[in-house]
């Protein structure tokens, strides 16, 4: 039965936030004269379009960069921590390692204890 309440607290605490989050977002806010985000949005906006030519920020020709996998020289340095190699991806690499790593210290320190019960069993004949 403590497994089970566990089990229910983890359930609840990684459920909770998202249901939070889903709950906030169906209501409509509203400000001070309380008038809706709805009443005060903009219900048509068109923004100007100067250039309709798309540049490849890229360091060599775009003809030369496509292809299934990425060759060198072909992207850009991060200009933010949410892009392509920049620090955010770097620190969910991080956080999946030290998870693989969690689990594999567990599953080994389980294994020892198990094997240790056994011999012990075995010694005392029983």
């Amino acid at each position: 039965m403590p497994r089970f309440r566990v089990l229910a607290f983890v359930t609840l605490v990684t459920c909770a936030p998202l249901a939070a989050a889903s709950a906030t977002a169906a209501t409509p806010a509203s400000d001070a004269t309380g008038a809706t985000r709805a009443d005060t949005t903009p219900t048509e906006t068109t923004i100007p379009v100067t250039d309709t030519t798309f540049v490849w920020d890229l360091e060599k020709e775009p003809s030369e960069c496509i292809g299934f996998l990425p060759k060198p020289g072909c992207g850009k340095e991060p200009q933010q921590a949410g892009d392509r190699g920049g620090a955010l991806q770097w620190a969910v690499f991080g956080v999946i390692i030290a998870g693989v790593a969690t689990v594999g210290t567990v599953l080994a320190r389980n294994v020892v204890r198990r094997d240790r019960e056994i011999a012990r069993r075995l010694r005392n004949g029983g």
